[in-house]
Parts: structure tokens; sequence; C-alpha cells
């Protein structure tokens, strides 16, 4: 022992700190960076010497580097992070459904009664053009209404049916990623210090994918992960079987997601994909959309068909009789509800009368003018006009009300698990700052003890000389 052994001891430590400054430069670099789990150099003491004066240390060796990823709490922000997605994307569209049918209830509510309210005028004064032209304006005003309404969530539809497309490609793309970082840790399965970056990139990917949709994972032996969705495996080691989207056989227009297995048929899983934004798109686009766009659609039935029964039994100011007043096709009443050609072209074929030759009688008025205030078989409900409308308004306030409570409550949950994971894996700056300090001191020193050895050396030398 002399001399040398100094030295050796100094590039010991040398090489020990230049590692933990490498770990802690990559910390820092990767502050900002989603899913990066922290890790840290682990220094150890070598393997002292047996001398005569007793044991005299060989300095010190990084042995490892570890990851503070804690596999338990990534599984568990996964999971919520399907709920909080899934939750997010309902309050999302229940909002903007909201605002579609509430603010044009309100003008939906008033419209109706504004147009019962000018055939009541128009049985006050049955002669009056001012009348007859006032209840052409409110019935078109009501008409253009229910049209616009019923569109607009219809264009709702079609983005959702675009949304689906778009989550099925990016669901695709999120498993092709896993399987490659399966076969980056497979390979390195005999270095964990080198698989842990991948392990926490992998995580991370997995929770993007969660986001999508609810999926099922699960580790092998050699470490690669199986993924399973809707039942179906998407994923084996390296090897993926994607989902596609296809028109749907209930209705072209829309696709349905579609899982192959590496198969000649394909098997649909639409209805039983679970959780996700993927799971809140589908459920609005096929069941809770139609659901409010069949109730304006009943509206507007029942308003042209009602309407239309007493007015073709009347005669215009022309004598006219059997004329409708509304027109609208069959299976797409909302979408085509319209004043019928004849009173658009002239509001003398409005119906006031029953009887042809009188230009008093204003019992067909009178009569359509009663139907606002009466109860009405409406889809499958027997109530108002009015107390329908609002009730639509009600439902979807109510839908959308529930869907921010648990969107706010699933976001707070995973606000929580996300500061667990932070609090473990997370890189803090003032940390790693204070920990490069400190090895960069350590750093110099060894280098000070390198240099010392030198001159020491060199006095030998002298000595010699």
């Amino acid at each position: 022992m002399g001399i040398s052994s100094i030295l050796n001891t100094a590039k010991t430590a040398l090489l020990a700190q230049q590692t933990a400054i490498q770990v802690t430069s990559n910390n820092i670099a990767n502050v900002n960076t989603p899913g990066y789990a922290r890790q840290e150099a682990v220094l150890a003491e070598r393997t002292p010497t047996q001398t005569n004066v007793g044991l005299l240390g060989n300095g010190v060796e990084a042995t490892t580097v570890i990851s503070y990823f804690n596999k338990y709490l990534y599984t568990t922000l996964a999971r919520e992070t399907t709920s909080s997605e899934e939750w997010k994307t309902y309050e999302q569209y229940f909002s903007r459904i909201e605002s579609v049918l509430d603010e044009n209830n309100t003008n939906l509510t008033s419209g109706i009664t504004a147009f019962f309210n000018a055939w009541q005028e128009l049985s006050a004064d049955p002669t009056s053009t001012t009348c007859r032209l006032n209840v052409a304006t409110c019935g078109s005003n009501l008409a253009s209404g229910i049209r616009s309404m019923y569109t607009q969530l219809q264009g709702m539809q079609s983005e959702l049916n675009d949304g689906i497309d778009q989550a099925v490609d990016d669901v695709n793309d999120l498993l092709n990623a896993i399987a490659e970082l399966n076969g980056q840790i497979v390979s390195l399965q005999t270095d964990e210090q080198k698989s842990s970056a991948f392990v926490s990139q992998r995580a991370q990917v997995v929770k993007e994918l969660s986001s999508l949709v609810n999926v099922q994972t699960f580790e092998d032996s050699e470490g690669a992960l199986t993924v399973m969705l809707a039942g179906k495996t998407v994923l084996s080691k390296e090897t993926v079987f994607g989902l596609k989207t296809e028109a749907s056989s209930g209705d072209s227009n829309f696709l349905s997601v579609t899982w192959d297995g590496n198969t000649s048929t394909s098997f649909d899983i639409t209805k039983l994909i679970t959780g996700g934004s993927l799971k809140a798109l589908i459920d609005l686009r096929d069941n809770q959309l139609p659901s409010f766009m069949d109730s304006i659609d009943d509206l507007a039935e029942s308003l042209i068909t009602q309407v239309n029964a007493i007015h073709s039994t009347g005669y215009g100011a022309n004598g006219v009789d059997g004329t409708q007043f509304f027109q609208g096709s069959e299976g797409a009443y909302a979408l085509t509800f319209d004043l019928s050609d004849l009173v658009k072209t002239d509001s003398q074929y409005i119906a006031v009368t029953s009887s042809q030759n009188s230009s008093t009688n204003n019992d067909i008025a009178l009569a359509i003018a009663n139907l606002g205030t009466a109860k009405q078989t409406i889809g499958a409900s027997r109530t108002t006009y009015t107390d329908y409308s609002a009730s639509i308004a009600s439902r979807i306030g109510s839908l959308s009300q529930n869907a921010t409570y648990l969107s706010e409550y699933h976001q707070n949950v995973l606000t929580s698990i996300q500061s667990q994971v932070d609090s473990i894996s997370g890189v803090s700056i003032d940390e790693e700052m204070s920990n490069l300090i400190k090895f960069q001191y350590a750093y110099q020193a060894a280098a000070r003890l390198i240099s010392t050895a030198e001159a020491m050396m060199d006095s030998l030398l002298e000595v010699v000389r």
C-alpha cells in the first residue's frame, strides 16, 4: 500500500462521483418529462485490503442506478385516468348539448307559446290579414327553431363519429409504442438498471392508453406486458392485434369498432368497450344524443300531426279546404319541419273556419289554439307542448350537472394519486441541485487528492535524485 493506492482510491472517487453527477443531470433534464421516475446512483465502499496495520479502504464505486418507479401507484394512476377521462368527455359534450338545448329551449318554449297565441289572436279576429301573417310567421319560426336544434345535434353526432375514428387510431399507435418498449425491456431483462427507464416509459404510455379506453395489463416473467381490451388480447409481447373502424351494420354513416385478432373475421367490440374517452364518445353518439334527437323529432311529429289534423278540415280565406299547415317527412320530422308550401306561398290558405261561406266562424283557429294548453301524446309521453319542451331542458341539465360532479370528483382523486406518485418518483429541482453541488464538491476533493498524491510522488522522486 502506498502512493499508488492513494491514486487508485482517488480514481474510484472520481468515477463514482462522475456517475452520480450524470444521474443527477439526467434527473434535472427530465424534470418536466411526463411519467419519468427519478433515479439515484447507489454508492458503496469497495472491499478494503488487509494490511499489517489493519484494513485499509480501497475507495468507492457506483454499484447500481435505482429507479423510484412504483408499479402499484402507476397502475392505480392508470385506472383512475380511465374514469377521469371518461367523465371529462361526458362533461364536455353534455355541456355543449345543454348549450344547444337550453339556449334553443328558451326560444322553443316561447316559440310554442307564441305560435298558439297567434292562433288565439286569429280566432278573435278571423278576417284579419295581419293575424294570418302572424300565424304564418310564428309557425315558420317554430319549425326553424326545431330544425336548427336537431341539425346542431346531428352535426355533433358526426363529430363524435370522427372522434371515435381518431381515438381508435390513437389506441393502435399507443399499442405499437408499448410493443416496442416490450422488446427493449425483454432484451435488457438481465440488466435491471438499463431496463428500468423503459419500464417507466411504458407505464406512461399505458396511462395514455388508459385515458382512451379501459385495459387490463399482465406482465410475464420476461417483463413483457400483455394488454387486453374488451376481453380481447390486443397486445402480446411485441405483437399487436389492433382495432379497426368499419361501417356499422346498423347505420353505414357511423363506424363500429372491431378487433380482428389477425383472423379473417373481424369481431365487433363497440358495445364491449368500457371506460375512457372512447367509451364516452360511443355512448354519446349511439345513446345520449339519439335520445334527445328522438325527443325533438317526437315533438315535431306531434305538432305536425295534431295541427294538420285540425287545419285540413277547415277552409282558408280563399275558400280552399284540405290544406296542410305544416309539412315534414316521416322518420325525419324535425329535420324537414316547415310550413307547407301552400301556406308559405300565401297566408290566405290558412284555415280559420269549418264553414266555407262563413267569414266570422273561428272554430278551426280556436281548436288549434286550444292545442297549446291541452295534453298531447308526444312520443311515449302525455303532456302539454310547453311542459314537454321544459322536460327536455331539465333532462340534459341533470345529466350535465351529474357529469360535472363526477368529472371533478375523479379529477380530484387523480390529482391525489399523482401527488403520491410525484412524492416518490418525481424530480425535485431543489433536491437535485443540492445533490449536484454535493457530488461536485466530492469530485473536486477527489481531484485534489490526485494532486496531493502527485505532489507526494514528486517529493519522493526528489529524494531519490
